[in-house]
């Protein structure tokens, strides 16, 4: 192996440890080389053959099949295999990994247990695994974020909602049945203490709510729009907050410059919110042709509205009684069939009718966590192409994490692109995902994880070496 590759793979590895975070930034090299890759840019469906990517510090400056003259850049010989984008999950909750779902914090555990668990899978099953971005869409990691980013632990970025907005007896209320009803001012509810949820009513409430949220460091609102599968009071048909609560929350969202997403299900849902000014759609796997349509209509009109397809767990998990976790209800499981059986023709016509769409995993707790990925490979069990899965979770959700505009904890740079101006999120693939997505489920396979200029992973070296880093950590031993 030449001695350049050598010491820009030991100059990246030192980084995998956040408590050498500063003496790695002072012996990291200003400019590193990636040459002979073939990169998938987060759009295009072709690959770009024998590319050349420069990076300097945290951000790609050039991209190009000609040579770049950096003469006094480390250089990395990618030997043609892959170069992605770091993945983006634009649906998930890392605050609700405890084994018993939502409930958990009710019953056994408390915040700061929370917090460890979702710390451990953060590093194991995101960061290790590729997927170097996070949206998370109801639940509070923010101090998590913010002590990711000063390198005290290590971790994805996030983009968080803070607490979900819902009603009482809505989606966002996870107190159990015989627990006094909480309120802002008051709460009895464990989700509400630890800021992961918010139930409201009224349009004061949400007020107060949403400028909590904002006041925590939230990028964006989440607001419950209808029924959800989790959580125990709502029935999947039912409406979520009211026209004027929806209003405001909108209003809020401006205000601060960024935008709302909503968990709905079914049509009268999707139509109040999309009247009143949501921009990001989540689930929908209940809604009717037309209403597609409408909303496809409204994308091409207008290019602010995104449909958010959380693929594995309601094409796979939903797919039957037997398969939905333990921790479900009777009546919670019955709900998750409903979905698994509207999902197919749902997800087909935002295909065919050319519905702009991000993918999020949705996927929490032990059993699902560990498979986030699959996620990414689904939608191709639905008549999507690998290269427009790939997309979902990389280009395109890039563009909707802009949306939250003065909010955008990650202002600087795009992400989710393999192009100049964007964070050096990126991953290398023995293989290419574009020809077999299903490879991105063998973890040896991806050969380097590299998140803000920095490698997390580095496999391109025997595993005896110093410069080898497994994608799971082993056990006790961390960093």
């Amino acid at each position: 192996m030449p001695n350049s590759i050598k010491s820009v793979l030991f100059a990246t590895a030192i980084a995998l440890s956040p408590f050498s975070i500063a003496q790695a930034q002072e012996d990291a090299p200003s400019q590193v080389l990636f040459t002979n890759a073939n990169v998938f840019d987060g759009f295009s469906p072709d690959l770009i053959v024998g590319a050349n990517v420069l990076v300097e510090g945290n951000a790609i400056t050039q991209v190009s099949t000609d040579p770049i003259d950096a003469p006094n850049a480390f250089v990395v010989d990618v030997s043609g295999k892959t170069m992605t984008p770091g993945f983006i999950d634009m649906h998930q909750h890392v605050m609700l990994n405890p084994p018993e779902g939502t409930a958990a914090y009710q019953t056994r555990w408390d915040d700061a247990a929370g917090g460890a668990i979702a710390l451990q899978y953060m590093n194991d099953h995101m960061l290790m695994k590729g997927i170097t971005t996070v949206r998370d869409i109801a639940g509070d990691p923010l101090d998590i974020a913010k002590a990711i980013d000063m390198g005290l632990v290590r971790g994805p970025r996030v983009y968080s909602s803070g607490g979900a907005i819902g009603q009482t007896g809505g989606h966002s209320d996870w107190a159990g049945r015989n627990v006094p009803p909480a309120t802002l001012e008051n709460g009895q509810d464990m989700g509400q203490l630890t800021s992961n949820t918010w139930v409201t009513d009224g349009v004061d409430d949400v007020t107060r709510a949403a400028r909590l949220n904002f006041r925590r460091g939230a990028a964006f609102l989440k607001v419950m729009g209808g029924g959800g599968v989790a959580s125990e009071f709502d029935p999947l048909e039912i409406l979520g907050l009211a026209e004027d609560e929806v209003a405001r929350a909108v209003e809020i969202a401006r205000d601060n410059g960024t935008y709302v997403a909503v968990h709905a299900y079914h049509d009268e849902s999707y139509d109040r919110h999309l009247r009143l000014g949501t921009r990001s759609f989540e689930h929908g796997f209940l809604i009717s042709e037309e209403m597609v349509r409408r909303m496809v209509a409204k994308y091409n009109e207008t290019k602010d509205i995104v449909w958010s397809f959380q693929c594995y767990v309601s094409v796979n998990t939903f797919g039957s009684y037997e398969t939905m976790p333990a921790f479900f209800t009777h009546e919670q499981k019955l709900k998750g069939v409903a979905v698994g059986e509207g999902v197919r023709a749902m997800s087909k016509w935002m295909n065919d009718y050319g519905m702009f769409i991000i993918g999020g995993s949705d996927m929490f707790s032990p059993g699902l966590v560990e498979k986030i990925k699959e996620d990414i490979v689904c939608p191709t069990s639905v008549g999507f192409s690998p290269a427009q899965a790939l997309k979902h979770y990389t280009g395109n959700a890039g563009i909707v994490l802009k949306w939250s505009g003065p909010k955008d904890p990650y202002p600087t740079y795009h992400l989710g692109r393999i192009a100049p101006d964007s964070y050096a999120d990126i991953l290398i693939w023995d293989g290419n995902p574009l020809e077999d997505i299903n490879l991105i489920l063998d973890e040896s396979k991806l050969q380097l994880v590299m998140k803000d200029g920095r490698a997390y992973k580095n496999t391109m070296v025997e595993s005896d070496s110093i410069m080898y880093r497994p994608a799971v950590r082993e056990p006790g031993v961390y960093p």
